[in-house]
């Protein structure tokens, strides 16, 4: 039986054969697990959020791995370690829809266990860490969950994030859980035209979703989301910004509603 579906959107086909090899390499034999390719080498053909979609609606494996073409699974954490770590997650919180290795917890703290060029320091606490936003660069879904990205976004940033959202508005939880990859890239995005796009079409859709929160991405952006227009306004303010930041907890008026 197929354990997991390996899915990778690719603009550079040599990269992600160089990923499918570590893959195979840490035990992720095409006999336990699914891989697809979606090829973006020519034009960007296929979308982070409309892609997960269409995977979530094809996918009969228990998990679904949606991750980025240049990662290496060369830390010596293969199959079987990631198969013991999500059954313990399961024991832990069979409400667990999302897992990944770099996301941010509810004390709005980093938790990332990955090695990457910018030397990010691997997370030293306990895990797994409850976390509120996760790193897209490799996600572990549970299929059973059934969760699904906002049809209304678009693009290829905060997809991660947008399916942590969705996943904890539906009564699931996402996790930080010790699975230590390479990521040959920083994973810190420049702020573009193309990158501010996506981030306010994110921030509207999720504003009309809160009464008052604060995310924080893996990338330091901090939005505070609200349906309410003067309280976005105060909230955003650096100053009270970073008040509520600097309580190191999610406070009770700012759950989801």
């Amino acid at each position: 039986m197929r354990l997991f579906h390996i899915c990778t959107i690719s603009n550079k086909l040599d990269q992600y054969q160089e990923m499918k090899t570590s893959f195979l390499e840490a035990g992720f034999d095409e006999i336990r697990c699914r891989y697809s390719l979606f090829d973006n080498s020519k034009t960007n053909i296929f979308d982070p959020y409309q892609t997960f979609n269409k995977i979530m609606l094809n996918t009969v494996e228990p998990y679904i791995i949606f991750c980025h073409q240049d990662i290496l699974l060369n830390q010596g954490n293969g199959i079987d370690y990631l198969i013991n770590l999500l059954e313990d997650l399961e024991q832990l919180d069979p409400k667990w829809a999302v897992a990944g290795n770099a996301g941010v917890n509810n004390n709005y703290r980093f938790v990332v266990k990955i090695t990457d060029p910018n030397n990010f320091p691997n997370w030293s606490g306990d895990f797994p860490q409850l976390v509120h936003s996760l790193d897209e660069n490799l996600l572990v879904i549970k299929t059973g969950a059934t969760i699904s990205s906002s049809k209304e976004l678009k693009g290829f940033h905060f997809y991660a994030t947008d399916l942590c959202l969705n996943a904890i508005c539906n009564g699931h939880s996402c996790y930080v859980i010790n699975f230590h990859i390479t990521h040959l890239s920083g994973g810190i995005p420049s702020a573009n035209k193309d990158y501010r796009d996506v981030q306010d079409v994110f921030y509207k859709k999720w504003c009309n979703k809160f009464n008052f929160r604060y995310i924080r991405t893996i990338t330091g952006v901090t939005m505070c989301l609200s349906r309410y227009r003067m309280l976005r306004a105060i909230g955003s303010r650096e100053k009270v910004a970073n008040f509520f930041i600097a309580q190191n907890r999610l406070h009770p008026f700012v759950n989801p509603r």
